[in-house]
């Protein structure tokens, strides 16, 4: 889950070594661009890692989508969100084919219950 810090981390490491042991690290003409490229590269690193950490890409809480199968309060069943097949757990009794709105997630399971007066969760 941490390649999206240590694969550019493994990248400039190796930029570094190349460098050393071609020998152009010692060469002012080769040495600013190259640390001026690593030190952009590594800013820009820090700089999303630390705007996305917080992010929930899979965030499904108000979307609005249809029921596949019959649900019965309690029971498990599948609603398509987004394109998507989901397993759901319905809150209340849901017939195949009636729109419902996601309010919650549990594990990998999408809790819902019917869209009334097609409202929107936020």
């Amino acid at each position: 889950m941490v390649h999206y810090i240590v694969i550019p981390i493994i990248i400039i490491i190796v930029l570094i070594i190349i460098l050393v042991i071609t020998g152009y690290i010692s060469d002012p003409i080769i040495d600013i661009p190259s640390f001026a490229i690593i030190g952009f590269l590594s800013y820009r690193i820090v700089y999303v890692i630390i705007k996305t950490r917080k992010r929930n890409l899979y965030s499904y809480k108000g979307k609005i989508g249809k029921a596949v199968d019959d649900i019965p309060k309690g029971k498990e069943g599948y609603v398509l969100i987004e394109g998507e097949y989901w397993k759901a757990i319905a809150e209340e009794p849901i017939v195949s084919g009636d729109e419902v709105v996601v309010i919650g997630m549990q594990d990998l399971k999408l809790i819902v219950r019917k869209n009334k007066n097609n409202e929107v969760i936020i």
